[in-house]
């Protein structure tokens, strides 16, 4: 027990707290472990870890603590050393100026660097004025003369403002002051618009606090200077007259708006503000009227209306009123949850609104839609709203859904306007009693005036369900299922790259009827918020594909973008795991959602990688667009969000997008039905009837039959091969021995086997197809569809898609590496080509091959890195067209939401996926890291202590989801990696790409969660030998390297460095120190916990006691 002696009295003190202990701080060291040692639950191991933990905790904190203080001191030591060569600068300028030394070589040394790598690039949003100073204040500091003052100005302007000096005439271009005076005739800012950036500039995150308070003189000397405000009492004035100016109202403002920025004296503009106010007075309410009659209000006015309706904008601009005549106000109680309020009702506005501090009491204003409207109101007053949300109300007796958007307090009288979008769900009517409401009748209305119809007869059929109720219940369920998106999620799409260099295309021709069709398409787009305008650098061409009915559909062409995006990996449940939960079950439902990207947000800051270019302007995307290799993953996410809570209760099972609801018999299965349909319907998800089951006793699920509370593997993912037509040629016999060949290794004496059917391929044997031939292909076509040949999927394995295609059909084969490390069939897959298909030149038929095995295999191959085998050379080069020819251009832009790489292959090498192809048949329906992190969980401590929080602290963000922790991060769900497994799981972050350590961090937080992350990733990127040999070194270069004469004996000279850090071992090693003798080259390494000349100390007195003194020891 005396290795508590040998601990610091504050770790004792700690330890002591930590079990419970009665103690006082003045106890000392002895007090306390005798208080320890008695305590009953004493044992030694456990509180020896304790203590280690407890002064690793310690240790870090003061390490932290000293960084901390080191980091202030070098930046406090950094600008002061700028401040005082800014004052030396300022000196040395006002002395050349007094004592007139002309700038030339003979009276100061030149500085070497040229202004154009010393000085920044013009920032054309500050003052130009700004600008041409500091350039100025350069070209004296770097002695340059004044003739080549414009050469060098140039270099430094924006192209477009160049442009403006080289069309002067030659004798003027070349005249800095001429030059200036152009630039800030144009260019100069306006004392106005010194002001409002005086008010509002915010400090840059990269400028320090010296710059940011140099910006700021520089905005107000702008303004004031502008102004000519040079006394005490100019500046006062200045002051209570722009105070008096915020407070105007807006109809002042709109009045004097010519000679508004003009007007400085308070004097003067009280005056003004009330000879405006007497004549307003003077007006009688009552005496405009549009059609120039009288007896009516210009809004009750026909010809007005008429008038209204011809130049109706697309805007349909919103009039917010704020002066009506009591007795006209049409209002109505309003009550939304718990809050209850008052609402206009003004159907000359487009859209409904509601005052911010009334919101306040509905909905989190972080959780508004960042759908930002602008309302034009009278005199063409614009505001902008502060977002929206979308609540339903109750009005006579019947629910409308209804999109709120939220207007700054000070600019809306009434607490809520509901406008004319209500019109599309309700006919208003007035009367002596006030307002009413009658719902359309035959229709369903709901968000965004969607019409969604789920007939029951079209689109499923529920005759199997015997039970009258029931299917009653089913069927309204289903054909009263409206996605009216009532709620959001705060899930959005973070884009990251693996570069800087921006990915861009110059826009493609369209013909006149494609380029109106594709203007038609994006003013749809701005008008429901999805895109909005762009100057990005980043830009991607689009693609017209024709739909089934003829009309073309817009899809961008993200391939070249695609190739830079890191991939968002959406971590999946083992299928195994998800089917287990199937087997208590009797009853299934299955649901398959459309791909709805347009109800996820694109995070602000990754906007501008989504931009587009057209013929007629460019543009980004505000909500996740189609052909992003991301965009699937981010829709599954938000899925997972979604039902989160449904999941967590076992009512539903999700893979990817596809849901199951297992349910132990009919009754509970509707009910969790209408569970599961009231969440979607509130997030607005879209469902594909056609392709559900509802109340099944057997159903197929993520290719496996589920049936009474039991999982097989489906009999499609064998029928290419079971029903592989016995052969009735040599050719024939070839082609399936070559399916069967590929395969021969996992087939026990396959020679022996097939020797019946390959005797006949002798050119001296007969074709003679009988029983001995018969057992042998049937035979071995069974041997093909069973263990171990098939093998089962995991996610994580190396995987690779092998296709082929032919005139007459085309086939696949899915194969993953197993136990065995050899690759091993998992499905097959054959179908006949149609008669259109038949007319494909062979290229796109191998392209079709691909795209339908995708397809076919999309539950597997979502999510994982693939290879595609084809024997078609081809087929990348014309992935990699720019212009592709649309039928191609369609399946292009299919094959980008996967993660795939495609390799060619020789033909003989692909016999087992040309039988298939050769000799279709009917078409088939149908993970290592997850299972490693599960286990390790399993094993780790720290982890384990997380998880026996869950039960005890409601709010913990830390979950269990297939047996494995899970931790909820701003909308994410990221596994807890166990402590064994973070220095893995950054490493392959971080060799992804080989990214920064900030990118580095970004990746692993799309997925995981580990503590203390920064300083992990900063060690492991320290240590990463690819980065260290390409990083270039930002010192001064290495000189010349000169050999050291060394002794002719052993042990006189030491060659002596440390290396690390490294992955910090069980007592805290990170450092090697490493000696080498210079005569034998002997090395000695000796592991050290720092880079300190204490620990190096101490190894070398070691090194001493055996082998002695050096003579020398050589070290940097």
């Amino acid at each position: 027990m005396a290795f508590l002696l040998a601990r610091r009295k504050e770790d004792l003190i700690t330890l002591a707290a930590d079990l419970d202990l009665t103690f006082e701080a003045s106890f000392t060291k002895l007090k306390l472990k005798e208080l320890i040692v008695k305590n009953p639950d004493y044992v030694e191991d456990d509180v020896k870890k304790m203590l280690d933990g407890i002064m690793e905790e310690r240790t870090k904190g003061e390490e932290k603590a000293e960084k901390e203080k080191m980091r202030k001191e070098e930046k406090e030591k950094r600008m002061q050393k700028e401040e005082r060569e800014y004052e030396l600068e300022k000196l040395r300028i006002q002395a050349q100026r007094i004592a007139n030394i002309p700038n030339s070589a003979e009276n100061v040394q030149t500085p070497n660097k040229p202004i154009n790598e010393t000085f920044h690039k013009f920032n054309m949003q500050e003052d130009i004025s700004l600008n041409l100073t500091l350039f100025e204040r350069h070209a004296e500091l770097t002695f340059l003369p004044k003739k080549d003052w414009v050469q060098k100005l140039i270099g430094l302007i924006p192209i477009e403002i160049a442009h403006l000096i080289v069309r002067e005439p030659a004798d003027k271009c070349n005249d800095y002051d001429h030059v200036k005076d152009l630039l800030l005739q144009r260019f100069k800012l306006s004392p106005e618009k010194f002001r409002q950036l005086f008010l509002f500039h915010q400090k840059d995150d990269e400028k320090t606090w010296q710059d940011f308070q140099h910006e700021l003189q520089t905005y107000f000397d702008g303004w004031t200077l502008g102004l000519k405000v040079n006394t005490y009492d100019q500046l006062r004035e200045l002051i209570i007259a722009d105070q008096m100016k915020k407070k105007a109202p807006y109809d002042l403002r709109e009045h004097f708006l010519d000679e508004w920025s003009t007007i400085n004296s308070p004097i003067e503009l009280a005056k003004k503000f009330e000879d405006y106010e007497d004549v307003r007075r003077t007006i009688k309410p009552k005496q405009f009227n549009y059609c120039k009659g009288s007896g009516h209000y210009a809004v009750d006015c026909t010809k007005r209306r008429k008038d209204s309706k011809n130049n109706k904008s697309s805007s349909s601009p919103v009039q917010i009123c704020s002066r009506i005549s009591k007795e006209r106000i049409k209002t109505r109680k309003i009550t939304i949850g718990n809050k209850t309020f008052e609402a206009l009702i003004d159907t000359g506005s487009s859209v409904t609104l509601i005052r911010e501090d009334v919101s306040k009491g509905i909905i989190e204003q972080s959780k508004l839609s960042r759908d930002i409207v602008v309302l034009s109101g009278l005199g063409k007053y614009e505001v902008k709203t502060k977002g929206s949300f979308q609540r339903e109300i109750e009005l006579d007796g019947e629910k409308y859904a209804v999109t709120w958007h939220v207007v700054p307090t000070p600019y809306l009288e009434f607490q809520a306007v509901i406008g004319s979008d209500i019109l599309e769900q309700a006919f208003v009517g007035f009367d002596r009693k006030g307002v009413y409401f009658r719902k359309h009748e035959d229709k369903v209305w709901f968000m965004h005036t969607q019409v969604y119809e789920a007939r029951i007869e079209d689109e499923i059929e529920v005759k199997h369900v015997t039970n009258p109720r029931i299917r009653k219940e089913l069927s309204e369920l289903i054909n009263n299922y409206t996605p009216r998106k009532t709620e959001t999620t705060n899930v959005s799409m973070r884009i990251i790259l693996k570069d800087d260099v921006p990915a861009y295309q110059p826009a493609r021709r369209l013909s006149f009827p494609e380029n109106q069709a594709v203007n038609k398409q994006i003013d749809e787009w701005l008008d429901q918020g999805i895109v909005r305008q762009s100057s990005s650098e980043y830009a991607s061409p689009i693609v017209l594909v024709k739909k089934k009915d003829g009309t073309a559909r817009l899809c961008v062409d993200y391939r070249k973008l695609n190739r830079k995006l890191v991939k968002d990996r959406f971590p999946l449940p083992l299928i195994e795991d998800v089917l287990d939960k199937l087997q208590d079950a009797k009853v299934y439902s299955t649901l398959d959602l459309k791909n709805g990207f347009s109800h996820v947000e694109v995070n602000e800051d990754c906007k501008h990688f989504t931009s587009f270019v057209v013929p007629d302007g460019q543009f980004e995307f505000n909500k996740v667009p189609f052909g992003l290799s991301t965009s699937p993953s981010v829709f599954q996410r938000y899925v997972y969000r979604i039902f989160r809570e449904l999941m967590r209760k076992g009512i539903v099972i999700i893979y990817m997008d596809d849901l199951i609801i297992p349910a132990k018999d009919e009754d509970e299965g509707i009910e969790k039905l209408k569970k599961v349909f009231e969440v979607a319907s509130k997030y607005g998800l879209e469902i594909k009837f056609k392709k559900c089951q509802f109340l099944r006793r057997k159903v197929e699920f993520l290719g496996h039959v589920v049936e009474n509370g039991t999982v097989r593997p489906s009999v499609a993912k064998t029928i290419a091969v079971k029903k592989f037509p016995v052969p009735t040629t040599v050719k024939q016999v070839q082609s399936f021995l070559g399916l069967t060949g590929y395969f021969r290794k996992f087939i026990p004496a396959y020679s022996k086997m097939a020797k019946p059917l390959s005797d006949l391929i002798r050119s001296d044997n007969p074709f003679v197809f009988e029983q001995p031939q018969i057992e042998a292909f049937e035979e071995l076509k069974k041997l093909l569809t069973e263990s171990p040949v098939l093998s089962i999927f995991q996610q994580g394995k190396t995987t690779e898609l092998h296709t082929d295609a032919s005139q007459q059909g085309y086939g696949a084969v899915l194969l993953q590496e197993a136990e065995d490390g050899k690759l091993h069939p998992v499905q097959y897959m054959s179908k006949k080509t149609t008669p259109a298909e038949e007319k494909y030149s062979s290229y796109e038929l191998e392209v079709l091959a691909v795209v339908n095995a995708l397809r076919k295999f999309r539950t597997y191959l979502m999510g994982n890195h693939f290879k595609i085998i084809t024997d078609c050379s081809a087929f990348q080069r014309t992935m990699d067209k720019k212009d592709l020819v649309t039928r191609i251009a369609r399946w292009a832009l299919l094959l980008e939401e996967f993660d795939y790489e495609i390799v060619h292959r020789s033909g003989q090498r692909m016999q087992h996926v040309d039988a298939l192809s050769r000799y279709p048949v009917a078409i088939i329906t149908s993970d290592t890291l997850t299972a490693r992190l599960k286990r390790a969980q399993q094993e780790d401590e720290y982890t384990q202590s997380l998880r026996s929080m869950i039960g005890s602290n409601n709010d913990s963000d830390f979950f269990d989801k297939n047996e494995i922790l899970y931790k909820y991060v701003d909308g994410r769900e990221l596994i807890v990696v166990p402590r064994d497994m973070q220095t893995e799981i950054i490493k392959l972050a971080h060799e992804k790409g080989h990214f920064s350590a900030a990118k580095t961090e970004g990746v692993v937080k799309q997925e995981f969660f580990i503590p203390n992350l920064s300083k992990q990733v900063q060690n492991v990127i320290v240590n990463c030998v690819p980065c260290i040999l390409t990083n270039k070194k930002s010192r001064k270069k290495d000189g010349f390297l000169n050999p050291i004469p060394k002794e002719d004996v052993p042990l006189s000279t030491y060659h002596v460095d440390f290396i690390g850090p490294l992955p910090s071992t069980n007592r805290k090693y990170q450092h090697i120190l490493t000696i080498v003798d210079a005569f034998t080259k002997f090395t000695w390494l000796y592991p050290v916990r720092s880079t300190s000349a204490e620990d190096a100390l101490d190894k070398l007195k070691v090194q001493q006691k055996t082998f002695g003194n050096p003579k020398r020891i050589i070290t940097d």
